[in-house]
């Protein structure tokens, strides 16, 4: 390969990489081409890319893009994933499709504009999502409100029963 191809690569996967929320290295050493192949096909289908790659040319890769301290994690067998634009159902997607295949194991990943230790790729994948947090933010703004009408429900009950329950209803 020249130096011309090389810099075509690089180019390349710098595109790919580029502003992606997470990316994950992977040793993939003993995996089978047509296992890499099935795993490749299920991750475009979810948004999502793997290449591997020659070390040196992911370290210029992620150098061009501003991704750092990922090279110590770039030796032997390497392969990369890149995500879709949501990180976190990207990694439950990835943490789903690599549950079979005991061979590739995470290495360090690269989140939130820093690197991540092989294990924390699981904790990553754990998060709730966007969506999931929003719901929850709501139903905590919305519980507030629930409780003053529960309470004044509740008020009003008494107030019934302590009349006799014939009150006059308020206007």
């Amino acid at each position: 390969m020249n130096r011309t191809e090389k810099a075509v690569i690089v180019k390349d996967f710098a595109g790919k990489t580029n502003g992606v929320p997470f990316i994950v290295i992977a040793e993939i050493r003993g995996t089978k081409v047509a296992e890499v192949n099935q795993l490749r096909r299920d991750l475009e289908k979810n948004g999502m890319a793997f290449k591997v790659m020659k070390n040196t040319l992911a370290k210029r890769a992620f150098n061009d893009v501003g991704v750092a301290g990922l090279d110590g994690h770039l030796k032997g067998m390497t392969g990369v994933f890149v995500s879709g634009p949501d990180a976190i159902a990207s990694a439950r997607v990835l943490k789903d499709l690599l549950k079979p295949l005991a061979t590739i194991k995470v290495r360090a990943g690269y989140f939130d504009a820093g690197v991540v230790a092989g294990d924390a790729v699981q904790v990553v994948a754990e998060m709730p999502t966007r969506p999931e947090i929003l719901a929850k933010l709501l139903g905590t703004l919305l519980e507030g409100p629930r409780q003053l009408v529960r309470a004044l429900k509740a008020h009003e009950e008494a107030l019934e029963a302590a009349a006799g329950g014939d009150a006059p209803a308020a206007e």
